[in-house]
């Protein structure tokens, strides 16, 4: 099917190409409008206590909500106390433009927003308009009012005025999210087209996987912009989208050139050293050798770009927006680079030919690769195994079950850290040090915590329609500020049958103290008069989410083991592969979750990495076991396609191992290395939640593509030996019969078929085999 695919796209490549390149630029222009789109959300679970909770408050509040926070500061010596100073920020304040600002209310209104010593104090602004994406835009524009940058006179002499709170915070953010992505992409192309130089040893064949990156990414961009008008898209979903999009292409860029260069020179040694037969015999080379990359590599790209989306679907069984938002926009790019490996590229070989081999440079690992060899099929892949990731590859042969138990006992040692792990929520602090927005919360977390968002709130909802008596109201008071970890409480407000209190957690809001407060708070009885007592703010929504994701933990793995074991299974063949696989996938993890584990909460290398130790947000270790699975998968189908093909054309099980290693070692670590080329421009955000990722992903894309799949895969091979290829028969034939299983035909990369007994295959021949080994 795929090698008719090919024969279409080669007739209509014209057609393709104009297609791509028209949606290309329509994705691009559609992105330039995604980030004001995007929402700074997506950690609460709909439903929970603390999300009725916050509601509540609203409801009961009303106008005391803020949206962003205007912290002022004076040197020493002065006050904001200043009758001088507060006119000239009421002045200030009244001349915010009233289309935009709902009301604002100044520390001269509300004590609370005044510190101590008097030289800090906060300005709340409500905006009027509810929809994230045109609040992100007003507070802009309010914010230049209130900073002097609209060109209006500041007049409010020796102030430092800084901002905090939702809003604010959300423009800082998106702000930092098109910088980094911006330099990600600066960093990245040019480091990746030299990787690519030197892999291909020309310049024509290492641009293609670049082109199939850049619609990669601005797939994934136009993407998350259509999925924006649907739903709640996460504006983090944007770095992390863009990752998988320009990575996964990239890398099915270079395994679909790679084979069919491999295809097209081997086609010109069996045609004769003259390439004999005209323009139209080359051209029926080109078409042939696309139809074998297609139905080889094509075949593996698209198995891997739906095991990918498998992997990723697991988010989608979480309730919290962000998680889901990821997992949609990352199945959605995903298929994006697919397709286009299979469809862009081909095209754009079809129309170079031979031409893929131009502009070939002196230091290219491959740049005689268009010579014609004279030698064999069985003489090249011995020559080609017996080097490098081949000889390694035999090597693990002598002592598969020695190398299996250090790797495995190495991998859950490097991963006991991960049993430590303290969780938390995305909050100001992901933003770099030194950051205004950072810089301002801090300062009304520590000078004006009355304002703070970091209290607790607690709703107490009357019985029968009646609004709490004042006396329970005090007592229930009393029995907050006696739990352990509650500071003072206050009265914040009430309307109707509630009343609110602000109950203020010491120490970290988002430490295991706190949290534990919260749920004895949430433990305690409601007072006589009182029906329900909510428990809501930052410190509860941490609770309620660390909760759901525990709950749908078990159904993200069901998920996720369930869709990658059919999909191995229907691509092999085999009960034994697919099972081993999320095995040894799962087993590769350990080192990346407990690397993030050691850095950034328990302080290692924090200040080479400018950042700072603290808990690790609660959605980060599930959105990485979701990518990092499917990538991990990624690698092993394409080693495990090149072992079935040797295996399927007459090798032993452990011969099949080295060939299969030694034709794809060197190929897999170009692609890690390009992947992590990637994955590290993205580590060198200044967000700290995308520094965390981005490390954590380079480790485990480097243990999985050297340890796991050098190492570990070809032991656990080779002491599976054929049994690793079983399958009832009744599944087999189901798998062959719904044609993702590769042909059984001998392949470019196997070795042929010998008509000798040491052809045959079976246990005895196997033996026989392995004695060689």
């Amino acid at each position: 099917m795929l090698a008719r695919w090919a024969g279409l796209v080669v007739r209509r490549r014209w057609w393709v190409l104009s297609v791509a390149a028209a949606l290309a630029v329509l994705a691009g222009v559609a992105s330039t409008t995604l980030t004001g789109r995007l929402d700074q959300g997506g950690y609460d679970v709909p439903g929970s206590e603390s999300v009725r909770a916050n509601s509540a408050v609203a409801r009961t509040l009303g106008g005391h909500g803020v949206d962003a926070l205007a912290v002022y500061t004076v040197p020493a010596g002065r006050s904001m106390r200043d009758p001088a100073t507060v006119r000239a920020v009421q002045r200030k304040v009244a001349g915010l433009p009233a289309a935009k600002v709902a009301g604002a209310t100044g520390w001269w209104q509300q004590p609370a927003q005044l510190s101590r010593d008097g030289r800090t104090a906060a300005v709340g602004i409500r905006l009027k308009t509810t929809a994230k994406g045109d609040q992100l835009a007003d507070w802009e524009a309010v914010q230049r009012e209130l900073d002097g940058q609209s060109g209006a006179t500041y007049g409010v002499r020796g102030l430092t005025v800084r901002f905090s709170g939702w809003a604010a915070m959300g423009v800082a953010v998106n702000a930092q999210t098109e910088s980094d992505l911006k330099r990600a992409e600066l960093v990245s192309f040019p480091v990746l087209m030299v990787l690519l130089v030197v892999v291909f040893g020309g310049l024509v064949a290492a641009g293609l996987p670049l082109v199939v990156g850049g619609i990669g990414i601005v797939g994934a961009l136009g993407v998350l912009w259509v999925l924006s008008a649907f739903t709640d898209v996460s504006v983090f979903a944007m770095n992390i989208v863009t990752l998988l999009g320009l990575g996964l292409a990239i890398d099915y860029g270079l395994f679909m050139v790679s084979r069919f260069r491999e295809e097209l020179h081997a086609g010109t040694t069996a045609a004769g050293a003259d390439r004999s037969g005209g323009r139209e015999a080359d051209r029926e080379r080109v078409r042939a050798a696309l139809a074998v990359a297609m139905r080889t590599s094509g075949r593996t790209v698209l198995v891997s770009g739906l095991t990918v989306a498998a992997a990723l679907s697991g988010l989608l069984v979480f309730p919290q927006g962000m998680l889901r938002s990821i997992g949609l926009g990352g199945i959605a790019a995903v298929i994006v680079a697919a397709l286009s490996a299979v469809t862009v590229l081909p095209a754009l070989l079809a129309v170079l030919g031979y031409r893929v081999d131009a502009l070939a440079v002196p230091w290219g690992r491959n740049r005689r690769a268009g010579r014609p060899r004279s030698t064999g099929r069985h003489a090249r892949s011995a020559v080609r195994t017996e080097r490098g990731w081949g000889r390694i590859g035999r090597v693990v042969m002598r002592q598969p079950a020695l190398v299996a138990v250090v790797v495995i006992g190495a991998l859950l040692l490097a991963g006991t850290p991960f049993l430590r792990a303290e969780y938390g929520e995305v909050d100001a602090s992901v933003l770099p040090r030194g950051n205004p927005v950072r810089t301002a919360t801090e300062q009304v977390r520590d000078r004006l915590p009355a304002a703070s968002t970091d209290a607790a709130q607690v709703v107490l909802v009357g019985a029968n329609g009646r609004a709490p008596g004042q006396q329970a109201v005090r007592e229930f008071s009393a029995d907050i500020s006696a739990v352990p970890g509650m500071g003072q409480v206050a009265p914040l407000g009430g309307k109707g049958d509630r009343v609110v209190l602000a109950a203020q957690v010491d120490g970290d809001p988002q430490g295991e103290a706190a949290q534990d407060a919260v749920r004895k708070v949430r433990d305690l009885g409601p007072p006589a008069g009182v029906d329900e007592v909510l428990v809501g703010g930052p410190t509860a929504s941490l609770v309620d989410s660390l909760q759901a994701i525990g709950d749908r933990l078990p159904w993200m793995l069901a998920v996720l083991a369930g869709a990658v074991l059919v999909l191995l299974f229907l691509a092999f063949g085999s009960g034994v592969v697919p099972v081993k696989a999320v095995l040894l996938s799962g087993l590769s993890l350990t080192a990346s979750f407990g690397a993030v584990v050691w850095i950034f909460q328990e302080g290692h290398l924090t200040g080479l990495l400018n950042t700072e130790a603290g808990p690790i947000d609660a959605s980060i270790p599930v959105l990485m076991l979701a990518v990092l699975f499917g990538l991990s998968t990624d690698y092993e189908l394409f080693l495990l396609s090149r072992i079935a093909e040797a295996y399927r054309s007459g090798a032993s099980a452990k011969e099949a191992v080295v060939i299969g290693l030694g034709r794809t070692g060197g190929l897999i670590s170009a692609a890690a290395l390009l992947l992590a080329v990637v994955v590290g421009a993205f580590a060198l955000s200044g967000l700290k939640f995308m520094k965390l990722i981005g490390l954590g992903m380079l480790i485990a894309i480097a243990v999985d593509a050297t340890i796991v799949r050098g190492l570990l895969v070809p032991a656990v091979l080779a002491l599976l030996g054929g049994a690793a290829w079983w399958a009832p028969r009744p599944l087999a034939r189901l798998a062959h019969r719904l044609a993702l299983e590769g042909p059984s035909e001998p392949g470019p990369d196997g070795p042929e078929p010998d008509p000798t007994p040491d052809s045959e295959t079976g246990p005895e021949a196997d033996r026989e085999r392995a004695a060689t080994f």
